[in-house]
């Protein structure tokens, strides 16, 4: 559990006419902005060799050898 600021703790005990404190929750650690990850993909293809990259226009394109066949699959999100 963590502990309230001063601030935080004096509003607590005034007698505001407001009745809430606002809160704002940054996803960041240290100033840096935290990624949330997400399932893309829920396949059953066996481990094997696998690359990703991000263009600049912000999608994820993943590429995959299958084993099975040497193919190779792409995918854009």
């Amino acid at each position: 559990m963590r502990t309230l600021s001063n601030s935080l703790l004096s509003a607590q005990r005034s007698g505001a006419s407001l009745p809430y404190v606002k809160v704002e929750i940054v996803a960041k650690v240290g100033g840096v902005t935290r990624f949330d990850w997400e399932r893309l993909y829920q396949g059953g293809e066996p481990d094997y060799f696998h690359a990703i990259a991000m263009p600049g226009d912000g999608s994820l394109i993943r590429l995959r050898v299958d084993p099975a066949d040497n193919k190779l699959y792409w995918q854009k999100v």
